[in-house]
């Protein structure tokens, strides 16, 4: 238990530990490699969910969306840990890595555990059924306020 308090007290610290630069023969090309490959790798982790996000939040009617979430921090949290194996050059964060992967990881497992949990589910339902009744409840909608509008006019000729 001591040694979790420390690690909660030291959570920031860099005492610990030298920058990854100073570890090892690193070239100036392959750290660069190595930061910019991270840094890119994070981008995409981090703009992909919010594509997801904007596509859930225009699409009310999609099933499983639990899992579109879950699937979503599960990106983030791995683009994280990529952010911070940049940052590391620089500054020697390794217990916040550390915290960073453990979270990933029982984010990883969940999404794995309710996407094998689901797969039956998912495998069974039919978007493009659910597409249909979308669209055709849209189109009713379209023709309730036609219709709507018809009947105005027409009380309004007969009176």
């Amino acid at each position: 238990m001591e040694q979790v308090i420390e690690f909660i007290n030291k959570l920031f610290s860099a005492d610990d530990w030298p920058a990854r630069w100073v570890c090892g023969e690193w070239s100036s090309f392959h750290g660069w490699l190595y930061i910019t490959s991270d840094i890119a790798i994070w981008l995409a982790y981090f703009v992909i969910p919010a594509i997801i996000i904007f596509f859930v939040q225009k699409r009310h009617n999609l099933p499983f969306l639990p899992v579109f979430w879950l699937f979503g921090a599960f990106i983030i949290l791995c683009g994280s840990t990529h952010l911070i194996d940049a940052i590391m050059f620089y500054w020697p964060g390794y217990r916040l890595s550390a915290l960073l992967r453990v979270l990933t990881a029982l984010v990883s497992l969940a999404t794995a555990f309710v996407l094998i949990r689901d797969l039956p589910k998912l495998i069974e339902s039919k978007p493009e059924d659910k597409l249909k009744t979308y669209q055709l409840e849209k189109q009713v909608k379209e023709y309730e306020v036609e219709i709507a509008a018809l009947k105005d006019q027409l009380n309004k000729k007969q009176e």
